[in-house]
């Protein structure tokens, strides 16, 4: 009997280790970090604006590099201002915070379906 209180303890005790693993892997939050780091320049329903140079930061250095670089590039450019004209809730959005088109550096559609635009 000793035995098998010593076994059934063991195995909780590895169970809870394995489960310490896993709890660690996920320990990032999967939060849209635009919305927690103030980034945002307003919300119209399912669209989300973010301009670049709130992403100069620590946080968000590999985001801010990367859309920098899009800037430069014409193709991208293009692609993300025929995204805005396609989509009327964007184009609305971006109105009703008086940035134009030009200034569109990537549409991207978020896990929720929203999209997120990025404008310098």
């Amino acid at each position: 009997m000793n035995s098998a209180v010593k076994l059934a303890l063991a195995g909780a005790m590895s169970m809870a280790s394995f489960s310490g693993v896993a709890l660690a892997q996920t320990a990032d939050p999967m939060v849209d970090s635009t919305t927690t780091t103030n980034s945002t320049t307003g919300m119209t329903e399912g669209v989300n604006i973010v301009r670049l140079d709130s992403l100069d930061n620590d946080q968000n250095r590999q985001e801010h590099t990367r859309l920098e670089k899009m800037v430069t590039d014409q193709a991208a450019m293009s692609k993300a201002q025929s995204d805005v004209s396609a989509d009327p809730a964007v184009a609305a959005a971006l109105q009703a915070q008086s940035i134009n088109a030009t200034n569109v550096i990537a549409v991207e559609t978020a896990a929720n379906g929203g999209k997120i635009v990025y404008v310098r």
